[in-house]
């Protein structure tokens, strides 16, 4: 009995916050600024209150996370690889020299 009292309670207030809230195209600028920049006591206040009514925001803003973690990681892989000396190739005649070579064992 208490948890449907409890959930009632949740759903109510969850409700009323909805309506006041930014709207989500409001907080969709609002998170991806809060990827370059710290976000004041206010903003991160709205933020959070809008999270706690949307789901699809947070899936949203999870994304958002994960696009950015990919992106360094790719980014220092990139960063890596341009410091590091160019891996060595074969010359066009070691090439022919090494198909020739399997051509007879397998032949």
């Amino acid at each position: 009995m208490a948890l449907k009292v409890y959930d009632k309670i949740a759903h109510t207030l969850r409700y009323w916050l909805l309506r006041q809230v930014p709207t989500c195209k409001q907080m969709v600028s609002l998170m991806s600024e809060s990827l370059d920049r710290p976000l004041t006591l206010g903003e991160r206040v709205k933020m959070k209150l809008h999270l706690w009514v949307c789901i699809w925001c947070v899936w949203y803003l999870e994304h958002l996370h994960v696009l950015r973690n990919t992106l360094r990681m790719r980014s220092a892989k990139e960063a890596l690889e341009d410091e590091s000396p160019a891996s060595p190739s074969l010359s066009d005649e070691a090439r022919e020299r090494l198909k020739r070579a399997l051509r007879r064992r397998d032949g």
